[in-house]
């Protein structure tokens, strides 16, 4: 029994060998495989018909690629739609300004209230505006940009005589001067103002009357602006622009119907993050065309701006002093005109504010407005207006406004049960849902 147990023990360590040769030999093998594997795989990563993991490799894809395509890959795209209501507890007067809705621009609202704009007629339901915006601005890496707004709708109708139409369109070149110097040419929005075309971004439903009365809307030229101060946050911008005026001819927005020229001229200093002045000067000829004779020859306009926001406060300045030699038809005579606006907005909560406008217009030699009836100042027109607005965001996204606006004015401007009166009383409802 020991020989056997002997020769036993003896066989199972020549086993063990073996075994463990037969193993090494099995992992060696394996590992040949997948290294061919890997290999293969490498194979096919390389190749333009099946990128790896999805993702087009950046050779294959510089073959394909071009200026066109590469100013694409930035753009943005927005836009929003707006719709409103508006209920008069008078009744809004027919304006007596005949295709026009303001001395420095270029309506043509035939039945308007004379100081509402696009909220022009009573009891009435308004798809105000649907509007989209295309817009990839130049940068140090890409020096040439470009951005267009487009529009349909009620709005588009006044302040461009176009159920349907391009409300600004320009191209961009950042030259290589300094920081940079931003060049802008083609269709762009005035400099002036604190509101603006776009009502997704005012605090109002309706507009003011130094909006509506007194600044130009559009300017079709070339603008260039300098900053100091960073690129990303410029302390002083100047900004220096040459146009065709006030875009006021008779058929074409786009086209100077008299070749009077305008300037413009723009100081924007923002001495903190939160804090903006910007004084604007634009002056130029823009003489009566055709049947239009509400354009102005020898116009200027100086327009102030401030704001300030705070943590739920934001609060707003807006002064304009304007001027028009044989404005309105009134043959070698300057009418002038003025106001000052006082904006607040208050964000009780992200779903919830609440904005107060106060403003006053002055039409001195009653140029637009007044007198009407007997009893009247027998001068122009001096017009005071509030308008308390509520605003409530549904999910987050559509923004519903509710709104209370009084005007009122020292002549029979407004209309009440067929009769001329000093004032009107106004309730309106927008919905606008950005994206």
């Amino acid at each position: 029994m020991v020989r056997f147990g002997v020769a036993l023990a003896a066989l199972a360590c020549m086993a063990v060998p073996a075994m463990a040769q037969e193993s090494t030999e099995q992992l060696k093998k394996e590992l040949q495989e997948l290294r061919a594997e890997v290999e293969g795989l490498k194979a096919v990563n390389q190749t333009k018909e099946i990128p790896a993991q999805g993702k087009i490799d950046a050779n294959a894809m510089a073959a394909d690629d071009n200026p066109v395509m590469t100013l694409f890959k930035g753009t943005k795209l927005s836009g929003f739609v707006d719709v409103g209501y508006e209920f008069s507890f008078n009744k809004l007067n027919t304006n007596r300004i005949a295709n026009n809705v303001g001395p420095l621009q270029n309506g043509t609202g035939a039945t308007a209230n004379p100081v509402r704009i696009f909220d022009n007629r009573d009891n009435s339901f308004y798809m105000h505006e649907a509007h989209l915006q295309l817009e990839r601005l130049a940068s140090k890496d890409m020096i040439v940009g470009y951005h267009i707004e487009l529009a349909a709708g009620h709005d588009p109708g006044l302040y461009d005589n176009a159920q349907f139409d391009l409300q600004e369109g320009w191209i961009q070149i950042i030259a290589p001067v300094g920081s940079g110097l931003d060049i802008r040419a083609g269709k762009m929005a005035t400099l002036a103002g604190y509101e603006v075309l776009e009502n997704v971004n005012n605090m109002n439903y309706s507009r003011g009357m130094l909006f509506g009365l007194i600044q130009p809307f559009t300017h079709t030229g070339v603008r260039v602006a300098y900053g100091m101060g960073g690129s990303n946050n410029d302390m002083v911008t100047f900004t220096l622009g040459f146009n065709n005026g006030l875009n006021a001819g008779t058929t074409d927005r786009f086209a100077d119907d008299d070749h009077g020229k305008a300037v413009e001229f723009q100081v924007a200093v923002k001495p903190v993050k939160d804090v903006l002045v910007a004084l604007t000067m634009i002056t130029g000829n823009d003489t009566a065309s055709g049947t239009n004779t509400t354009t102005a020859e020898h116009f200027y306009l100086f327009d102030i701006v401030a704001a300030y926001t705070m943590d739920k406060l934001t609060v707003g300045l807006n002064v304009d002093f304007a001027s028009a030699q044989q404005g309105l038809g009134a043959v070698n005579a300057r009418t002038p005109f003025s106001g000052l606006a006082l904006y607040g907005k208050y964000a009780w909560t992200d779903a919830m504010a609440t904005a107060l406008r106060v403003e006053y217009f002055s039409d001195k030699n009653g140029a637009l407005l007044g007198p009407t009836v007997a009893g009247d100042s027998g001068t122009g027109s001096r017009v005071f207006e509030f308008t308390l607005t509520q605003e409530i965001k549904v999910a987050n996204q559509l923004i519903i406004r509710i709104e209370f606006r009084h005007d009122d004015s020292n002549n029979h401007d407004f209309t009440r049960n067929e009769k001329a009166a000093r004032g009107d009383n106004t309730l309106g409802f927008e919905a606008i849902m950005p994206f």
